[in-house]
């Protein structure tokens, strides 16, 4: 067993310390991979910066993964913000040279670039909630790859088991992610994050703890006397009137200090077109030099494989001017990432979208009727870059993303609640057991929803009444 190189300058739980040993023990051992599993607050970024630090004192090469750029970034300001250093960061698919590629009328992750595997001894993957059944699948195949036999490579996942469920390429939810079902495992309840008497994750508990009821998790305020933690119910309008406040002073210097999260991409649309009219102007031209956007798909270089922007990159706009491509009118953009790359994007002119999609249309048509016409329909729905606002993001969207302060639309999200499967119950007494079972489903995913959302802050949430 490696011994603890580096002691806390804290008193560990009884639970953080079994679950820190189970850690030694895994990797002074020849298995494969481990599981540190536990909610928001509990710890697990605590362990694992202790336990990648004693590797790196050992001379361990180690990498710190997540399966998108946000949560990467997320990964890398708590490795700063605890001294960490010797320690690579990238997305699993960038350690594994993976990208969605076009197969028939389905996308499935194939190798387009090199894989970084070797180059490391362990490898830590955050956010695992998010992890879908193929990414897994794939994981673990190159982690036990006879290719590697000879050196111990070791993989450890983290994770929310409360979260949302992964999201794959159909926008479907799947089941739980398989990720949560290593054998070799360290569980974490006891929520330990920001000391006792903390009212935000108080709020943030409760919201958890009814993942698991029967009932909607019913919002509620509870702050500190100096109103500087906390959930705090509003109502719409001051929501919007307190977001304006602080898009407008504090966000372009700090656009991960405030955001509003929401259920459904109308809701996302509602608001950030009500602030962009605020903060911009009702007439303000179609992009902003300065205004910052989201992608809502992977943006994809014209080989059709390079992936220029990952789906939930956000950039800044550097510069932009009318153009044409691919025989369409078009916006030629310069975008600013948050690492400080530029990049060159296209999106497609308002004027020409008509005719787009009028063209689409046709491709898909002639894609049903001959197969083999499945790749010219999908090239055509990549040509541009779709990108939003994101002053508004939903929450699917915000995984793996941490926020100063988080507005939450709850009543989109109770949107998810299916209360319409209870009055079918009532009439179709065959079909009783299974309305009432997605019913019930329904409640558990509007809970997770609203727990996700919660657990984005770091110091208040407002919760619309």
């Amino acid at each position: 067993m490696i011994q603890t190189l580096v002691k806390p300058n804290f008193q560990l739980t009884s639970q953080q310390n079994n679950a820190l040993q189970l850690l030694e023990q895994f990797v002074a051992s020849s298995k494969r991979v481990f599981g540190l599993f536990g909610y928001a607050g509990t710890g697990k970024s605590t362990l694992v910066n202790l336990v990648a630090e004693q590797l790196v004192s050992a001379g361990k090469r180690v990498a710190f993964t997540a399966p998108t750029n946000k949560a990467v970034g997320v990964l890398r300001r708590m490795a700063a913000e605890k001294g960490l250093r010797g320690v690579d960061f990238m997305t699993i698919h960038q350690l594994l040279g993976l990208a969605p590629v076009k197969q028939g009328q389905n996308k499935i992750l194939k190798q387009v670039s090199p894989s970084f595997l070797h180059l490391y001894d362990t490898i830590f993957l955050d956010e695992c909630s998010m992890v879908t059944a193929e990414l897994w699948n794939i994981i673990q195949e190159r982690i036990a790859s006879a290719l590697l036999i000879g050196s111990n490579r070791q993989l450890i996942v983290m994770g929310d088991p409360a979260q949302l469920p992964p999201v794959n390429k159909g926008e479907i939810e799947e089941k739980k992610s398989q990720s949560f079902s290593v054998p070799e495992k360290a569980v974490l309840t006891e929520v330990v994050r920001q000391g006792a008497g903390s009212p935000l994750l108080e709020f943030v508990t409760a919201c958890r703890t009814a993942v698991k009821s029967k009932e909607a998790f019913k919002p509620f305020s509870k702050f500190s006397l100096d109103k500087k933690n906390g959930a705090f119910l509003v109502r719409e309008k001051t929501l919007l009137k307190y977001a304006l406040k602080k898009f407008s002073s504090t966000f372009p210097q700090d656009p991960d200090c405030f955001r509003i999260l929401c259920y459904t991409n109308e809701r996302v649309a509602y608001w950030n077109s009500k602030i962009r009219a605020k903060i911009y102007g009702k007439n303000a031209p179609r992009f902003i030099i300065g205004e910052r956007l989201i992608a809502k798909a992977p943006v994809i270089a014209p080989d059709g494989k390079t992936v220029i922007l990952p789906t939930s990159a956000e950039v800044e706009i550097a510069e932009f001017q009318e153009d044409r491509y691919s025989g369409y009118k078009a916006w030629n953009l310069q975008v600013k990432t948050d690492a400080g790359d530029q990049r060159q994007i296209y999106i497609l002119h308002e004027s020409d979208a008509c005719r787009f999609q009028q063209d689409n249309a046709r491709l898909l048509q002639n894609a049903k009727s001959n197969p083999s016409l499945w790749k010219a329909w999908y090239d055509h729905c990549e040509i541009f870059a779709d990108m939003r606002n994101c002053w508004a993001i939903t929450v699917h969207n915000s995984q793996g993303s941490t926020f100063t302060e988080v507005g939450i639309d709850s009543s989109d999200i109770g949107r998810k609640v299916a209360t319409k499967l209870l009055y079918l119950a009532q009439f179709f007494h065959n079909q009783k057991a299974q309305f009432v079972k997605e019913y019930r489903d329904s409640i558990r995913a509007h809970n997770q929803l609203m727990y996700v959302s919660c657990s984005r802050a770091k110091q208040r949430v407002f919760v619309t009444k």
